[in-house]
């Protein structure tokens, strides 16, 4: 039994000569949160309008609940959506922003005031209806964006970077008002960001896309703690690329140093990308761990409440990596540039992928 309740199948988008979109794929649960994370170009956005109807696809369809809609314009497509410039009317006050969506919905203007005045309630600006978004700061014109969107009741909420306008304490506040929304309302959402503390934050399913395709589909936690490439890798979380080579079927090297790792993902590859983050570098009890060594620490980051410590050691070839070390474990250890320190890096945290 499918229990998707939007489904996006084999979803191709050409604009000319250029491929935004190729053979998209993917499911969304009802009541779900899914952001659509990826740089600047790789399709999230054309994605987004697809399903919105603002941009119909090439080839592929979109099923909405029992219904496809792939050819249907947005007018008679069951959506609100929030842009990242607002949208709000300037000449009409925040309460006619929120309820311009409703005029003509059969609706009495009682039924339109109460709605709206229940609207704003919600998002935390009840004293606000006779405001012009002129008059509205960032953060306020972003809520009565939401509003408006929520206005017609619709079963999907569509985000198009909605906060990336915003100052960073503003939009940290907001990024939880938002999800507490989505959750009271058991809305199905789907939010666009090159944010990856955004989607770490709000989703409940990260779909991580590149050059037009769906690189990995899966938890903040399942994408950040199990990149299901070098890319994925690279774009969520910090992560250290340190060249290497296969050695067996369990272990690679590193310069000299070889080290137990899970080789599954690399098939034959001979010339490989290790990867590890630098919070999961251990130096407690590293010199008893698996895969310790020694390094000499050649600088020092503060970064407010840990270190990021840059290592290297000619045993590895030139290689260079970062550690994140707690303050506290810092001071104990004693770490200082032109130490030595010992570390290991755990099997079970260390990545690798074919080299390209």
């Amino acid at each position: 039994m499918n229990d998707s309740y939007l489904q996006v199948i084999d979803v191709t988008k050409n604009f000319g000569d250029f491929t935004a979109l190729q053979n998209v794929s993917l499911d969304v649960k009802k009541g779900e949160f899914v952001c659509f994370l990826g740089p600047s170009g790789c399709g999230k956005t054309t994605l987004l309008r697809a399903i919105a109807g603002l941009d119909i696809q090439s080839s592929g369809a979109i099923i909405q609940g029992d219904t496809d809609i792939s050819d249907l314009p947005p007018s008679e497509r069951d959506f609100g959506i929030v842009f990242q410039s607002y949208a709000l009317f300037p000449n009409l006050s925040v309460a006619n922003n929120v309820g311009f969506g409703l005029i003509g919905s059969g609706k009495s203007k009682s039924e339109i005031k109460t709605k709206v005045k229940g609207l704003l309630e919600q998002v935390g600006l009840p004293d606000q209806a006779k405001k012009y978004p002129s008059q509205l700061s960032g953060g306020q014109q972003q809520r009565v964006a939401l509003a408006r969107a929520l206005a017609t009741e619709p079963n999907l909420l569509l985000l198009d970077e909605p906060l990336s306008a915003l100052d960073a304490k503003v939009r940290v506040h907001l990024r939880r008002q938002l999800k507490e929304l989505q959750q009271t309302l058991g809305l199905t959402t789907i939010m666009v960001t090159h944010d990856q503390d955004e989607a770490l934050n709000l989703a409940d399913r990260i779909v991580v896309l590149s050059q037009g395709r769906i690189e990995q589909v899966g938890t903040p936690i399942e994408v950040y703690s199990q990149p299901a490439n070098a890319f994925v890798a690279d774009f969520v979380g910090e992560m250290n690329f340190i060249e290497a080579k296969r050695v067996d079927s369990g272990h690679i090297g590193i310069g000299d140093i070889h080290l137990a790792a899970d080789m599954q993902a690399v098939d034959g590859a001979e010339q490989l990308i290790a990867a590890i983050r630098p919070e999961d570098i251990q130096v407690q009890n590293a010199d008893t761990a698996p895969n310790g060594f020694s390094a000499t620490v050649t600088d020092l980051e503060f970064c407010g409440s840990y270190l990021r410590a840059t290592m290297r050691d000619a045993r590895l070839g030139g290689a260079e990596f970062r550690a994140d070390l707690s303050m506290n474990l810092a001071r104990r250890l004693q770490v200082k540039e032109g130490g030595a320190l010992a570390i290991a890096m755990p099997p079970e945290h260390l990545r690798v992928y074919p080299a390209k």
